[in-house]
């Protein structure tokens, strides 16, 4: 068995991995890290070898390698759904690779200057509406009117978001406009880059439809979904720590 641990700058994600996902958990990522691995590790069962990913990958001390993120990420994607290009969507960041028939990275391009198109932005919004996470897709289906909204600066957008909430706007068509003005971020960072042919979504934005069919929409191509999109990270991890120990 072999374990993929992923530290986000939001979450922390671990993956029990024999040629599938045998089990998985997540854990909010905060100071104390000691707890936060010692939890997971309680979720997720016992493990032969440990590959670490992410911005905090050096945290997890039980991890015999580490590797970068994007090279988790591009694993990930030609394994699990054969695809050519990835946007991920993470809870800081967004970032375009390009992978090659062996799940090598060709090239990327990361946005991590600006908080609008990330997960946490996506949070802070849902929540100053009053809709939980896992209530964003359906309300934003409910949505009667579009609402225009900046995809450029986080500040002017929650500045806008605040002004239609003054106004009586509904929250279902404020979220929805919160949900565009993501997708419409992703998309430029994903047109900058290149991005075509046959590419997947992932990281925890990657859970919205309400985000990803906007994108899919726009970028057109050949979208594949990935599954469990929070943990393609974590899935190249292990993947990586099979390639490093499975003949062992």
């Amino acid at each position: 068995m072999f374990l993929g641990v992923d530290v986000g700058m939001r979450f922390t994600k671990a993956v029990l991995w024999d040629g599938k996902v045998v089990s998985a958990a997540i854990e909010e990522t905060r100071g104390d890290m000691e707890s936060v691995l010692k939890n997971l590790r309680g979720k997720i069962g016992d493990f032969e070898h440990c590959c670490s990913t992410g911005s905090g990958a050096g945290l997890v001390d039980f991890a015999e390698v580490k590797e970068d993120d994007v090279v988790c990420l591009a694993i990930a994607a030609r394994d699990i759904v054969d695809a050519d290009f990835v946007l991920d969507i993470g809870g800081q960041s967004i970032t375009a690779i390009s992978v090659d028939k062996d799940g090598n990275v060709i090239d990327f391009m990361r946005n991590d200057k600006c908080a609008s198109g990330s997960g946490r932005f996506l949070e802070v919004m849902s929540s100053a509406l009053g809709i939980a996470v896992e209530e964003i897709d359906e309300a934003a289906s409910k949505a009667d009117r579009k609402l225009s909204t900046t995809s450029q600066c986080a500040v002017f957008a929650e500045s806008e978001v605040v002004s239609y909430v003054n106004e009586g706007e509904s929250k279902e068509n404020i979220i929805a406009a919160v949900c565009d003005s993501i997708a419409k971020l992703a998309v430029a960072q994903a047109n900058r880059f290149g991005i075509g042919g046959r590419y997947t979504i992932t990281g925890g934005v990657a859970k919205f439809k309400s985000i990803t069919e906007r994108i899919a929409e726009a970028i057109g191509g050949e979208y594949v979904e990935f599954p469990h999109p929070q943990l393609a990270a974590s899935i190249g991890a292990a993947i990586v720590a099979e390639e490093e120990f499975g003949d062992v």
